[in-house]
């Protein structure tokens, strides 16, 4: 069974026990700092930034910095590379087309996915990466959703590459005919190998010379979403292939998930097998203090880390937890990236004022490197040296959001005075606490002043009950009077809340979904999930409070991110599931804008939402231009619809993704073997489309719908145009 590692006490760093390293090294420790694929590429993770800038202030000044995840996707949007995917995908069709036998489901899934090639150009992902960067287009609704349905496309041609099901746009599915739940399929190098192949011709043309400029000492990899995980992996094969005796640290968020949900102290270094360091908290200081000591002589497999607060060797496993002082924090080092590269017209830059979470007690939460609370604690920097970051990061650009857990209200209060006192002319947006305070001080007035556009805020239930087992401190009924205030002042509300948490009934359930209909002008975008049981929640530690039993993971699941757990009162079990059955489909659509998902417009505080109200305030989008409507079609068209005649009765009948992923929840739910070795019968097996012949319409986005027999839509005719129109229409509906 699995256990939860001891993470030891935790101290701030300044205590004893955590100051520098006495006996400064040389000062010219060579590093290099990664940021691995698959992550958003619209714009720049916080984390690196502010590594550098402590390493800076502590004298190290010899670094690169490498966004490896931005520079692949620039490598492969290249026309000839792109050009080339695009022909592979036609020629395995082709070869699924020309087999005797019937095909399997994996062909199946392959064949749907690479239908994604037709109506793309070799150029189409080099234009649409230009359209976001354009002013001009970049604000055209129209011409925004050209370019996004190439992205939509593109991951299914990135897919035919990849293990089954493992794709999921600008991310990874945790589970899939990869589990990355697992401590077996994380450490057997083949997996991360083939979760990454797409991105092996980046990795021999630009990463690879990279790790050959000079012989850098130290080599830190960022990860911190876990479809950053797998290709993570295998990039540290390289680079110990490449550098033999380079000291390779992980550090990150999900580093931090990793070491917390592990089964056992060592499976950490199972996964992290490549690793002579491991960073599983906030890393400031640990970064110095690894610097110092190989410029003291250290080397990797050497003892002279174990003195490191904060880090992790395989000698000593249980590191403390050291909470960086905010307050004492070098400025972030914005300038180690090229922001005119990222895929904004403009940069959106992250950047943390506070650090924890002021409130710290709703019973659902568990993030971070936590152990007696829902997450690390509060810390405030000094607003006079907020101002003097805010200031180099202006150098850069003047939209920001504030990356953090949640600021207290007086501090976002003085904050905002701050803002509006200075010369800074910024344009931000956080997520924040709602506090009933906000309509009687307004607030509201305030945060618009000091360039606030939009707010994000966890409403988590409509439900009161709900609620006040979350401990969320608040009364369902101020929310609304928090969001008029909001409005009142032209700012956008981003709300977001779940359903499933336990003991809920059907009608708490829908009173979540029918909060969002009453109040539907006072908000902007919304999104609803389902609760998921996560280990270091209070929920999960005392279950008995909540009427919870917990229940027993698959033995695959060995790294512990969810737990299933069975309501004591029906006896139903509970397993994480993307939608919530209890609701219908009339209340589950229309809470957005727009049809997009991070990290594209209308993605819950995604950088081109920031600067979608930025420009156009809280409605998001521009209003409907008048006139003869020419402005609704795209400016720039870079993705077409075909119609495809395919070898078989009805592409519906072609398994697909959901297929697999029902096997996937079948598996885990009878606790089977879930690790990527167990799905090759089942991929191997029959899969269920007929032979026969059908018109399949693939929309911009990918998908795909099957048209009626007998219409020629090989002629463009008044009757074919407006046959395509009710069947995309039908589609999206």
């Amino acid at each position: 069974m699995s256990v939860f590692v001891p993470l030891g006490m935790p101290r701030f760093e300044g205590e004893p026990g955590h100051g520098r390293r006495p006996g400064r090294g040389t000062g010219n420790t060579a590093y290099l700092l990664v940021n691995p694929p698959v992550t958003d590429p619209t714009t720049a993770y916080h984390s690196i930034p502010y590594l550098v800038g402590a390493a800076r202030e502590a004298g190290h000044t010899e670094y690169a910095c490498v966004d490896a995840n931005l520079d692949a996707f620039t490598y492969l949007a290249d026309p000839e590379r792109f050009g080339a995917t695009l022909a592979a995908a036609r020629r395995a069709r082709a070869e699924i087309d020309a087999r005797s036998a019937a095909p399997r489901r994996h062909d199946e899934i392959r064949y749907r996915q690479a239908l994604a090639a037709e109506g793309l150009s070799a150029t189409s992902a080099r234009d649409a990466i230009g359209v976001f960067q354009d002013p001009e287009h970049f604000y055209h609704p129209p011409t925004y959703a050209q370019a996004v349905a190439v992205m939509s496309r593109w991951w299914d041609l990135i897919a035919l590459e990849m293990p089954p099901g493992a794709a999921d746009g600008f991310s990874m599915r945790v589970k899939s005919a990869v589990n990355l739940c697992s401590t077996a399929d994380l450490s057997d190098p083949a997996v991360p190998a083939a979760l990454a192949r797409p991105f092996e011709g980046y990795f021999a043309d630009e990463f690879v010379p990279k790790l050959r400029e000079r012989p850098w000492a130290v080599v830190g990899l960022s990860v911190n979403y876990t479809s950053q995980l797998p290709v993570a992996l295998r990039m540290a094969r390289l680079i110990r292939t490449v550098l033999p005796d380079t000291v390779i640290v992980f550090g990150g968020t999900e580093v931090g998930d990793v070491v917390k949900y592990a089964p056992d102290l060592a499976a950490p270094w199972r996964v992290f097998q490549d690793a002579d360091l491991i960073v599983p908290g906030e890393g400031e200081a640990a970064l110095i203090g690894i610097l110092d000591a190989v410029g003291n002589g250290a080397v990797r497999g050497g003892d002279a880390f174990e003195a490191i607060g904060g880090v992790m060797t395989r000698s000593r496993p249980v590191p403390d937890i050291a909470y960086s002082d905010v307050a004492a924090l070098a400025s972030p080092a914005y300038d180690v990236w090229d922001w005119e590269r990222y895929w904004a017209p403009e940069p959106v830059i992250l950047y943390s004022p506070t650090r924890g979470c002021y409130w710290n007690k709703c019973t659902f939460c568990d993030y971070g490197l936590n152990t007696d609370r829902p997450t690390s604690p509060s810390r405030e920097r000094p607003v006079a040296a907020v101002l003097e970051d805010l200031r180099e990061a202006s150098r850069y650009g003047r939209t920001l959001y504030f990356a953090v857990d949640a600021m207290s209200p007086r501090y976002l209060r003085t904050l905002a005075a701050a803002l509006v006192e200075s010369t800074l002319d910024l344009r931000w947006s956080a997520e924040l606490r709602l506090e009933r305070t906000f309509p009687k001080r307004a607030v509201g007035e305030l945060l618009a002043a000091s360039g606030c556009v939009a707010i994000s805020f966890g409403y988590e239930s409509g439900a009161q009950r709900i609620l006040d087992l979350i401990d969320k401190g608040v009364g369902i009924d101020v929310v609304p009077d928090v969001l008029a205030e909001l409005a009142r002042n032209g700012i956008a509300a981003q709300i977001m809340g779940f359903t499933g948490f336990p003991t809920e009934t059907r009608a708490e359930a829908l009173a979540t979904y029918e909060f969002l209909q009453h109040h539907e002008k006072l908000w902007t975008t919304a999104g609803i999930g389902v609760f998921a049981l996560t280990p270091g929640s209070i929920v999960a530690k005392d279950p008995g409070r909540f009427g919870v039993d917990l229940l027993p993971l698959s033995a695959s699941d060995d790294i512990r991110r969810y737990l299933p757990w069975r309501d004591r009162e029906t006896g139903e079990a509970h397993w994480p599931v993307a939608e919530d059955p209890r609701i219908p489909r009339e209340y589950s659509t229309g809470n957005r804008k727009t049809s997009f998902d991070r990290p594209f417009l209308g993605g819950i505080d995604s950088a081109h939402t920031l600067l979608y109200f930025a420009r156009f305030g809280r409605g998001l989008l521009p209003e409907a231009p008048e006139g003869t409507g020419r402005e609704k079609e795209p400016r720039v068209r870079l993705v077409e619809e075909p119609v495809v005649r395919i070898p078989f009765a009805s592409v519906d009948e072609l398994t697909g993704v959901d297929e697999l992923m029902a096997e996937v929840s079948r598996r885990s739910r009878a606790h089977l073997d879930t690790t990527s070795g167990a799905y090759e019968e089942w991929l191997d097996g029959p899969g269920t489309a007929r032979p026969g012949a059908c018109g399949v319409l693939v929309m911009a986005n990918g998908g795909l719908v099957e048209v009626p027999a007998g219409v020629d839509f090989g002629t463009d005719n008044a009757v074919t145009r407006a046959l395509r129109v009710m069947l995309a229409t039908q589609a999206r509906v």
